[in-house]
């Protein structure tokens, strides 16, 4: 296992926008009595021209959507079981599926997609961290997944490094190093009891943290 010794905060952050007005006052003089009045016109507030205020400020930053799920070993997420149809799907998650085919109901803002059989029932759900590659969309161009809305309980949650994650949920059964390369630069795989598997990523920066997780049906 490798491990990181900082911890990666993926948080939207908003700005606020403060206006403060001033008063100004002339201490020039003049003689002319034209002069002095077309003054006070110019620096005194009329009441027929009042001050718009000034427009809320607004944010970029992506938000979690959807129901808050918790990701359940061998069960699923939320009320979301292994065994699921796509009508009960995209029931529980109150959305239709982003991507639907005969193998996958997939939601890319919301960073999870639900893979199924031959019946066209749930039999692994995957969830992925925020910016790991999605395919190409309609017009041919990259995607990206957005943030999971939701964790593994009692407090883990994607992005976050291995030493943190090892310390709520302890040792996994088993650790795979990743030798090859691929799309989502997944460097190690967990696998931990009940049927959870939990894939650590190197980000853009070189920070390793926690990128997807794999919920399947417990074997027997």
């Amino acid at each position: 296992m490798r491990f990181c010794a900082s911890r990666l905060v993926l948080a939207p952050v908003a700005f606020g926008l403060a206006l403060s007005s001033f008063d100004c006052k002339s201490h020039t003089t003049s003689t002319h009595p034209a002069a002095s009045a077309s003054a006070a016109a110019s620096a005194a507030p009329t009441a027929s021209a009042p001050v718009a205020p000034a427009p809320p400020p607004t944010s970029t930053a992506q938000l979690p959507e959807g129901p808050v799920l918790a990701i359940q070993a061998g069960q699923g997420v939320g009320p979301i079981r292994i065994g699921a149809t796509v009508a009960t799907i995209e029931r529980l998650m109150e959305a239709p599926c982003e991507v639907k085919t005969a193998e996958v109901c997939r939601y890319i803002k919301r960073a999870v997609e639900f893979h199924l059989d031959e019946q066209g029932i749930t039999e692994r759900i995957v969830i992925h961290r925020k910016d790991r590659p999605a395919g190409l969309d309609a017009q041919g161009r990259p995607q990206a997944y957005g943030f999971f809305n939701g964790g593994i309980p009692p407090g883990v949650g994607l992005g976050m490094v291995p030493k943190a994650v090892l310390e709520i949920l302890g040792k996994p059964l088993s650790s795979e190093r990743v030798t090859g390369k691929n799309e989502n630069n997944t460097l190690d795989r967990d696998t931990y009891p009940g049927g959870m598997v939990l894939e650590y990523d190197e980000y853009t920066n070189g920070k390793v943290m926690l990128g997807g997780v794999i919920i399947t049906k417990p074997k027997k």
